[in-house]
């Protein structure tokens, strides 16, 4: 196995290891390069995309019009949901990665040596082909299952695929949202991961927020695509009922995402933080017996044993979570959407059905 491995450029057969971090051989995540480099280019990224997706379905929309064969068939909302879903998770993915880009910056202070922030750097945004091969294998896979459930066998899928222009936009659909959200989260697990290893390394001060602050904002942002992707799931009932297959598997998958997306590189920095204040609180406690036991006038005044109950005090009140306030409010602000869109759709359902009854 180690020589394919070598083939792709992740085993270094000199020290006999894998590759953690991007070589010669890595490449710049796909879909980061169809964000352009110009002003604005997330926003232009997700109207091009959504110009593209509306028009393979207006195409498909204006060639079934007035057939009776297909009224009643397929919801508008569905292809929607499609062309919105890559539209959001394309220039969302990539600015996810900007923003771990600069908080890694705040973190440079704290490496074990200045190359080692070009490396992390690259490990955000690089891998090997054998990456792009294996996320675009089981995003297929992910699509032919769901596929399968929804068309009932396999006859009737081939059938739709291979039946004319507009079956076929409509079963492909599918495939190029599981392909964008497989490969967006294949690479943020694998950056959690790389975070996750980082933490050990990082020179942490835990009265310095700046030095642990960062991981925290980084797990939190990550878990965006998953979230947004979850609530874009919505639009798809606005067109009316639909078959729970359609949605339930993307929920199974992405639901303990988010969770491990966030918990892969917070805990062990928790861990990390929750024994540096033990030391801390141990050393304020040996500093404040000194100042009430020792012989020594100086050493034992009011002054020293107030100072050292106050450094008591402030290291009880030390968050062992690399969390501030803004990054909390920012995780239930993205988490709070999911329910809020959901219910909104289900209203939205309910009044258009109350109004054309």
């Amino acid at each position: 196995m180690k020589y394919s491995f070598e083939a792709l450029g992740i085993f270094d057969p000199a020290n006999n290891e894998l590759l953690l971090l991007p070589n010669a051989n890595h490449y710049r995540i796909w879909m980061l390069s169809l964000v352009p480099s110009w002003r604005f280019g997330r926003w232009w990224a997700a109207l091009i995309l959504l110009l593209a997706g509306g028009a393979v379905y207006g195409v498909a929309g204006w060639m079934v019009a007035g057939n009776p064969a297909y009224a009643g068939q397929i919801p508008w909302s569905i292809p929607l949901f499609f062309v919105c879903s890559v539209a959001y998770i394309v220039p969302m993915f990539h600015y996810i990665t900007t923003r771990m880009h600069k908080s890694l910056n705040l973190l440079e202070p704290y490496l074990a040596s200045p190359g080692r922030l070009g490396e992390l750097h690259d490990a955000m945004e690089k891998r090997p082909l054998g990456w792009v091969l294996r996320t675009a294998l089981v995003a297929i896979g992910l699509w032919l299952v769901q596929s399968r459930l929804l068309t009932g066998s396999w006859e009737s899928m081939w059938l739709q695929i291979t039946s004319g222009y507009v079956p076929l936009v409509f079963v492909l659909g599918p495939l190029f949202v599981w392909l964008t959200m497989t490969a967006a989260m294949s690479a943020l697990v694998q950056n959690a991961l790389t975070i996750r290893r980082l933490v050990p390394e990082l020179a942490t001060d835990i009265f310095e927020p700046n030095s642990y602050m960062p991981i925290g904002a980084m797990a939190v942002t990550s878990t965006s695509v998953a979230l947004g992707g979850m609530a874009l799931m919505s639009v798809m009932w606005l067109g009316g009922p639909i078959d729970w297959w359609t949605t339930l598997p993307a929920l199974i998958i992405f639901t303990p995402l988010v969770v491990l997306l966030l918990l892969l590189p917070v805990l062990p920095m928790h861990r990390k933080l929750r024994a540096l204040r033990s030391e801390a609180m141990d050393e304020a406690q040996h500093a404040l017996r000194l100042a009430r036991t020792s012989s020594d006038p100086d050493e034992n005044s009011v002054a020293h044993q107030a100072a050292a109950m106050s450094m008591r005090r402030e290291v009880a009140e030390l968050n062992s979570w690399p969390f501030d306030v803004g990054t909390v409010a920012r995780f239930f602000s993205y988490a709070i959407i999911v329910p809020l869109t959901w219910a909104g759709a289900a209203l939205i359902e309910m009044v258009v059905n109350a109004l054309l009854e």
